[in-house]
């Protein structure tokens, strides 16, 4: 006997097989609820909503299957067992009651114990999906309360970080020349504060693609353009670390893509070069075509390790050096991830002798996100 008592639909058109159902059941003790056609069956359904249905297969007038198929297309219908009862044992029957959904058999006369162990079976399942749904209901509430609060925040954040931000502004622009080591100092706290903003949009963004709420305003981008934006961007930080920057290739290559978006992956990217790589280094943006656009940001610093190959992509994983206080709370390289797969392409790692590490975007020909590459015309003639 199980501990909660279940409801059973009993269906057959003959009351004879009912009582013997009943009888055959009852030990169980659970809650039998009896119908002798199509009409109450489905009545009964609709009014009690059974755990489980033990369908008589043959009826007159309204049969097994039409119930069945009623069963399956009512709200909530899906998720309960059905079992049919019959006398015939041939395959079509089999396949015609599997086919609208049927999910077992039982033959008459009827075994006692192959009856008891189907409907324990059938009982421990349909239990199981319950506490399952209800668990999956309850994750889903917590992870939309945690988006929410999420937003909550960033959006609290933004104000306070506006006014820091003027208060910078307004301090350097009213500094005397003497006061260099004032400015020196300014400058670092422009930096940690621009750092936050990025942050604190990132967080936003990456909490939007977990939900699909993100609007992609897709245009055509041609990305050797994006990427010179990008290198004059950081030509003086990198510059002033005595690190070369190395432009991508001009190849004509055009892609479906939410431009901002895109260029806040590849910035995510070469914050991170930059951050990594030893004063006097290289970084490199390159792009070429492999079956689509594969634009890639590399650097000659430390490797990243091993073991860290396949988690640095999750969220708020840190590596090594994260660890140790020279990186961000882990969201750059997650934020990459998702952006890029809201568009349907994807992000790795790669080695080489002359790269120790290479961040490689491949947006794909097509995608889901209907992602399109145009390749470069090639002249003819």
């Amino acid at each position: 006997m199980t501990a909660t008592p279940k409801r059973i639909l009993l269906v057959d058109d003959h009351p004879r097989n009912l009582l013997a159902l009943s009888a055959l059941l009852e030990p169980l003790g659970h809650e039998l609820i009896r119908a002798t056609d199509g009409h109450a069956a489905l009545a009964s359904f609709e009014a009690r909503r059974p755990d489980l249905v033990l369908l008589d297969l043959v009826m007159p007038g309204f049969s097994g299957l039409e119930v069945l198929a009623r069963i399956r297309s009512s709200p909530g219908g899906a998720d309960v067992p059905v079992v049919l009862v019959t006398a015939h044992s041939d395959r079509e029957r089999r396949l015609e009651g599997l086919e609208a959904g049927a999910d077992d058999f039982l033959e008459k006369p009827i075994d006692e114990a192959i009856l008891l162990a189907r409907v324990r079976t059938l009982l421990a399942l349909k239990s199981s999906r319950d506490e399952l749904e209800l668990r999956l209901t309850a994750l889903r509430q917590s992870q939309r309360e945690q988006r929410e609060l999420t937003e909550f925040i960033v959006h609290d954040l933004r104000n306070p970080l506006s006014v820091v931000c003027s208060g910078i502004e307004w301090t350097s622009l009213n500094l005397l020349p003497a006061q260099a080591d004032l400015i020196d100092t300014l400058d670092d706290v422009r930096n940690a504060a621009s750092r936050l903003r990025v942050m604190i949009n990132d967080l936003l963004t990456i909490s939007r693609l977990e939900t699909a709420s993100f609007p992609l305003r897709i245009e055509k981008v041609p990305v050797a353009e994006l990427l010179r934006a990008v290198a004059r961007a950081y030509a003086a930080p990198a510059a002033e670390r005595g690190v070369t920057l190395v432009g991508a290739d001009d190849l004509p290559v055009e892609v479906e893509a939410d431009r901002a978006l895109l260029r806040r992956v590849v910035e995510n990217l070469m914050d991170n070069a930059l951050r990594y790589t030893p004063k006097h280094g290289r970084i490199a943006l390159g792009l070429r075509l492999i079956g689509g656009a594969e634009i890639s940001v590399s650097n000659d610093g430390v490797p990243i390790p091993t073991s860290e190959l396949e988690s640095i992509f999750e969220k708020f994983r840190r590596g090594h050096a994260e660890r140790a206080g020279m990186g961000n709370a882990g969201l750059g390289l997650y934020f990459c991830r998702r952006a890029l797969e809201a568009h349907g392409g994807a992000i790795r790692v790669a080695r080489s002798r002359d790269w120790p590490t290479t961040f490689a975007i491949n947006l794909p020909v097509s995608g889901a996100a209907g992602t399109r590459v145009r390749a470069p015309t090639v002249p003819t003639g």
